[in-house]
């Protein structure tokens, strides 16, 4: 067999060479597509701290989806406060087609209220997450928020304490049960690769266990009671949510009050941050015109327990002028002591205010 001549063998080299070439702009023409994916960009956003299957199926899209078009995501980076530097990569909040997350630390937080509307309002209480996350969900007419909080063992309060997730619905879809589990599932996913990503040393929940949330508080007689209201005995009928370790817990006495407990980020807000370390107040516990409170010492990102009776909305009294009576101061220290149980906290000041036979 002869060989081939130089001009054949030089011919065949350049073609296979473009061959080569063609294949590798493919390859990467390819590679650039796939990161169109939403399941890419997706798994892209909130500096790749997002679960991306749960989130995907609140944005409408599956894993498989091909089709990138109109399907939006962005990210940002901010920060909380001063006094804390949070690890790299915190504070981040990103929108993936209408699902926002926002991903900080405990300490500091501008308002863990952002997000929420439900403080002194009876018909949209927060309601415990199970599996052993301390969270809660807010379910509206068409939208759910919900909230994760993480304890980090190995951060001061300087570094950031602990870690706070929230995350978002998009606006105006119908809130189903199936769209509270992904909401649930999307907002622990996150604390936990956020957790894993900082370094993080906490004890999350169980999320194979994780359920939906109801979609809305119970009324029940108060003897009925077995949640956030039970042994209240100032109100025929109470409105209450299963009792777990929300950060935000709530009770309200129909006719009478509404109690409130809240931990960490949720008693410590902006407000609190400039008036005062219990609930926005400079003592333990105490009357105001509008609140009565008392407080307690908890572990980790839980910070201050925070538990307080305000007038039902829509009612003009006055707690200078109309305290509480003794039923009434009694089922908040109850509704105090509960709670403080429930979250490994210390037992709560001793009342201190004015009330009425």
């Amino acid at each position: 067999m002869t060989d081939q001549p130089a001009w054949l063998r030089r011919h065949g080299r350049r073609r296979l060479l473009r061959s080569v070439l063609t294949l590798a702009v493919l390859g990467a023409g390819y590679y650039g597509f796939q990161l169109q994916y939403p399941a890419a960009k997706t798994a892209r956003a909130c500096a790749g701290m997002l679960v991306v299957d749960p989130v995907l199926d609140l944005a409408g899209k599956s894993k498989l989806s091909l089709l990138g078009l109109g399907f939006h995501t962005s990210s940002r980076q901010f920060d909380v406060s001063s006094d804390v530097t949070e690890p790299s990569g915190l504070a981040t909040t990103c929108d993936v087609n209408g699902v926002v997350v926002s991903i900080g630390t405990a300490s500091g937080a501008h308002n863990a209220y952002g997000f929420y509307s439900f403080q002194r309002d009876q018909d949209a209480l927060p309601v415990p997450l199970d599996a052993g996350w301390q969270g809660f969900m807010v379910t509206e007419e068409k939208e759910a928020t919900a909230s994760v909080l993480l304890s980090c063992k190995n951060w001061t309060p300087e570094r950031g304490s602990g870690i706070l997730v929230a995350a978002e619905s998009p606006y105006g879809g119908e809130v189903t049960q199936d769209v509270r589990l992904e909401l649930a599932r999307a907002v622990t996913g996150a604390a936990q690769r956020a957790a894993e990503k900082t370094g993080c040393s906490t004890e999350p929940g169980d999320s194979s266990k994780l359920t939906a949330p109801a979609a809305a508080a119970r009324s029940v007689p108060a003897n009925d009671a077995t949640g956030t209201c039970k042994g209240m005995t100032s109100a025929v009928t109470v409105i209450e949510t299963a009792a777990g370790t929300s950060p935000a817990e709530e009770c309200v006495l129909v006719g009478g009050l509404q109690l409130a407990a809240a931990y960490g980020p949720f008693s410590d807000a902006s407000q609190a941050v400039v008036n005062g370390r219990y609930g926005g107040h400079a003592t333990p516990s105490g009357t105001d015109t509008y609140t009565v409170w008392t407080s307690s010492t908890c572990q980790g990102a839980s910070g201050v327990g925070y538990y307080h009776a305000s007038p039902i909305e829509g009612s003009d009294r006055e707690f200078t002028s109309d305290p509480l009576t003794k039923e009434e101061q009694a089922d908040l220290e109850h509704f105090a002591e509960q709670s403080a149980t429930r979250h490994g906290c210390r037992k709560p000041a001793a009342f201190t205010g004015q009330t009425r036979p």
